[in-house]
């Protein structure tokens, strides 16, 4: 499954998101960035409240008001100006938070690497998105082809902004083995907030040898 992403990212996804990069000047990137992490602000709130981080809720809250108000639907990141920094956090964080095991580390096709803790936060984060189940002009097609182009545009913006991580990722010797690495260590600083503990950072996941190709 790790050679079959690689070929869709190296024939696809890589030279969709290059021509991309070169019509989208990166202010524009920027703005859409912005704009998309903004639409994740409550789902991210939620998912503070669900880990008891009142601080953290508190500045998402703040956040969101002020890009959705003076940063005119989030296009630009005023809050951080103000000195509110951006952060991220999923349902399956909170589940690591709550003290689920991660289980197996896992490569699904066109997703990529995730773990079946995680796999099961993002439906759940899916289902707490507003966008998900909020209705426009009540028009299914409407519906669909919003979430569509969000996804499209988030995927394309990601991956331009992952260029030069997955070109080191790739010149490894055994890209996969830093792959999963590299996601389980990334995984941990973001349950920790940033506070990661390089002697436990492995430790809420399995010995992988027996999944590795």
């Amino acid at each position: 499954m790790f050679a079959f992403n690689s070929g869709v990212d190296k024939y696809a996804l890589g030279p969709a998101a290059d021509v991309y990069e070169t019509v989208t000047p990166e202010y524009g990137r920027d703005r859409l960035s912005d704009f998309l992490h903004n639409l994740k602000s409550p789902v991210i709130f939620v998912n503070d409240v669900l880990q008891g981080e009142s601080d953290r809720a508190s500045e998402t809250f703040a956040r969101f008001f002020l890009n959705s108000t003076l940063g005119i639907a989030g296009l630009w990141d005023v809050a951080e100006y103000t000195g509110i920094e951006k952060h991220n956090e999923d349902f399956g964080q909170t589940l690591a938070v709550w003290g689920v095991d991660s289980g197996p580390f896992l490569i699904l096709p066109l997703m990529g690497p995730t773990t079946p803790r995680d796999l099961f936060g993002s439906g759940v984060d899916r289902a707490l998105d507003p966008l998900v189940w909020t209705e426009f002009d009540n028009n299914p097609d409407l519906d669909d082809h919003i979430a569509l182009g969000r996804g499209i545009l988030g995927g394309l913006n990601a991956r331009v902004a992952l260029d030069d991580a997955l070109e080191q990722l790739n010149a490894q010797p055994e890209p996969y083995v830093a792959l999963r690495r590299l996601y389980s260590s990334q995984r941990q600083a973001e349950i920790r907030n940033g506070r990661i503990d390089e002697e436990d950072a492995y430790e809420d996941l399995p010995d992988f040898d027996e999944f590795e190709e």
